[in-house]
């Protein structure tokens, strides 16, 4: 129920006065603290925004970095080496626009490359992400509505969208549904915390089929689990954000597939996690 629900839970994040805005650089390393016993799983990515002013709405240029490092469990029954680091290569061409007072409409196309890059790259490494969202807006809460397909998210399918978010006050918001569900306490100005529970997960190609058994090969591989956490977030400046994060990582489920069909599951156990995060807002 928690894989199916982690699939629904994710693209936008909607808090207090904070829903529109593009941060030009992010930087995330996040990773889970109890291994033994289970694969270990470290993540860093980079994001860059370039935003456009147009006539007519706002065309923005991304760039994503990220990469995994995994710690496999010595009890796996199959090689681990060639699957110790999978990285992503994602560019995104978005843009949104302002239908009327009330609605707006953002979309984005995604081409993504994402391998643990054995051999030389092929078709197989590359994948088309994209979503269209449409967003209500009123004076003390936001609704999400629209469909993404991001292989980021530990799925090649169509996802559906939809979340509701309100200020309750100047210092209390709440979010609930897709993509995360959290309430939301502005400290000051520069300090605010958050509880939250939401999805995490990547879907990547595996460059040279894993072969494990006379007749069983992985050429892809996913991971997908839920996160419970309490987030910390301070602004240094008019311009940096610096965030803490730590929490409970559960309802994991990390597989070999062939064809899209799981042919071999990994060991993988509850676990603690912490994260850092590191913004810079020019806009």
């Amino acid at each position: 129920m928690y894989l199916r629900l982690g699939v629904f839970l994710l693209m936008i994040v909607s808090t207090k006065g904070k829903a529109q805005e593009v941060e030009t650089f992010e930087a995330n390393i996040s990773s889970t603290l109890n291994n033994s016993n289970s694969v270990g799983f470290k993540n860093a990515s980079i994001t860059i925004n370039l935003p456009l002013s147009l006539k007519k709405g706002i065309l923005t240029n991304s760039l994503l970095f990220s990469n995994y490092n995994l710690d496999y469990n010595s009890d796996e029954t199959i090689k681990t080496n060639t699957i110790e680091n999978l990285k992503t290569f994602k560019y995104s061409l978005g843009y949104s626009h302002l239908i009327n007072n009330k609605w707006s409409i953002k979309t984005r196309i995604s081409p993504t490359i994402s391998s643990n890059f054995e051999s030389e790259l092929t078709i197989d490494d590359f994948f088309i992400n994209g979503s269209l969202i449409f967003n209500r807006l009123n004076k003390n809460n936001h609704i999400h509505i629209g469909i993404v397909y991001n292989t980021s998210f530990g799925t090649k399918k169509a996802i559906p969208i939809l979340s509701y978010s309100r200020n309750l006050n100047n210092s209390v918001s709440y979010t609930l549904g897709m993509p995360i569900t959290k309430i939301e306490y502005f400290i000051n100005k520069t300090n605010s915390a958050n509880l939250y529970l939401k999805p995490k997960g990547f879907y990547s190609n595996i460059s040279d089929n894993l072969i494990f058994d006379a007749n069983k090969n992985g050429d892809k591989i996913k991971y997908q689990s839920m996160l419970s956490g309490f987030k910390y977030s301070h602004d240094v400046d008019e311009f940096w954000n610096l965030s803490f994060d730590i929490g409970y990582q559960f309802s994991s489920k990390y597989e070999l597939l062939n064809n899209n069909k799981s042919v071999y599951k990994f060991k993988t156990n509850d676990s603690f996690f912490i994260g850092f995060n590191l913004k810079l807002d020019l806009l």
